[in-house]
């Protein structure tokens, strides 16, 4: 699991560069990693092709992933026997729901408000962690893992549960052997390697087609445990690959919300700061840390782009945009207006579904965040094109 420590290449830089490394770790007891539920050849894959460079303060951490994998992997095999006719044949009727949007721009929210409709379903928590077994043990694994999880999520007051809404990026990243942007958070000296991942520019036409493969599952297999209901899918990270998921789902809707960049930047180094730690795999430089801004501009510049330029593709009649700061509080009337360009069925029912969800947000409060005059300089500068492309105002006057 670890670096040879007699010779091996990993080991001689590790040691050469500790210096450099940050020497107080945050959260390194944290068990919330986002690859747990991995099987194991899978994982052991990940690993061999880091070179096995998983440094010493984090052996643990990669234990316990591994001793999870293994009893999962034998329970996804047996999935795979009892399940794989069923999933071969589910057609994808009703096509699914994509909602797009950068980190923090309320995609949690909206993806929350348009699951919860009678007629649909949503990838939950237990599904993105467990994938490959969430149809045999959906009932009984949530219930045997109640107090696994915290209440509410470590960066925010968003509630927390295996029932909850999650990105479906989590499964995505298991079930691919690591092709996603997520699998550089656990190996930040390899992180650039992982940026390809964000829309798939770049990469071979086999791992393009693993990733079509491993999406057409997630979905399939989420409808089959609910009876074929439509799903509704949130990853942000799915903002900058609009052009595959057409090629998968020619006449799929997708639901865009955006919200002034500041307030996303500046939450986006705050959620960081927390989950960065919960999945390092490796000490961080202490440039990796240094470079948070750099790191979440450039990300966001290349989501913004694909998102900005292939959302054309896009049938007008299937796309839908949102600002963040209108739809809180006014979530009825913007749905019904969704509602109505989409064509959805029973808006009536629905209506009155989602009323004690939205009741139930009433205490929710923001997290207090501030932004300095040079970060709001460096995001204005960096992300023009949003504040261009959708008319927010360079002068902001609080978060």
């Amino acid at each position: 699991m670890c670096a040879n420590h007699n010779l091996s290449q990993p080991a001689k830089k590790m040691s050469a560069d500790l210096a450099a490394r940050i020497q107080k770790l945050e959260n390194r007891k944290s068990a919330d990693q986002l690859v747990t539920g991995i099987h194991v050849i899978p994982w052991l894959r990940i690993l061999r092709r880091r070179g096995w460079n998983v440094h010493s303060p984090y052996l643990l951490r990669a234990a316990r992933i591994l001793a999870y994998s293994l009893p999962i992997s034998a329970l996804g095999l047996l999935e795979r026997l009892i399940f794989s006719t069923r999933i071969k044949d589910q057609k994808i009727d009703p096509t699914p729901i994509f909602v797009l949007g950068h980190w923090r721009s309320g995609t949690t929210h909206l993806h929350n408000v348009l699951g919860r409709d009678p007629n649909h379903t949503f990838s939950t928590v237990y599904q993105a962690v467990f994938p490959t077994i969430f149809l045999t043990t959906g009932r009984m694994g949530p219930r045997l893992l109640a107090g696994a999880l915290p209440s509410t999520r470590s960066y925010d007051a968003v509630k927390h549960g295996w029932h909850e809404a999650a990105e479906d990026e989590i499964a995505l990243m298991k079930l691919t052997e690591g092709l996603s942007f997520y699998t550089g958070v656990m190996f930040p000296d390899d992180a650039e390697e992982y940026k390809k991942y964000i829309d798939f520019q770049g990469v071979s036409q086999h791992e393009v087609q693993r990733w079509k493969e491993a999406l057409l599952l997630v979905v399939k297999k989420i409808m089959l445990s609910t009876g074929g209901k439509r799903v509704v899918l949130k990853s942000c990270l799915h903002s900058a690959r609009i052009s595959l998921l057409l090629e998968l789902f020619p006449d799929a809707k997708f639901v865009h919300i955006h919200r002034h960049p500041a307030r996303v930047f500046v939450s986006m180094l705050h959620m960081r700061r927390k989950v960065d730690w919960e999945n390092f795999l490796q000490r961080p430089r202490k440039t990796f840390l240094e470079l948070r801004k750099e790191h979440t501009a450039v990300a966001g510049e290349l989501l913004f782009r694909r998102l900005i330029e292939d959302r054309a593709l896009i049938p007008k009649e299937n796309l839908f945009e949102i600002r963040y700061d209108e739809f809180c509080g006014q979530e009825l009337e913007i749905m019904e207006k969704l509602y109505s360009q989409f064509a959805l069925p029973d808006w009536e029912q629905y209506s009155k579904a989602i009323g004690h969800y939205l009741e139930g947000l009433r205490g929710y409060r923001r997290n207090p965040l501030e932004i300095d005059p040079e970060t709001l300089d460096f995001v204005r500068q960096r992300w023009s094109l949003v504040y261009d492309t959708y008319g927010y105002p360079r002068e902001f006057d609080g978060l």
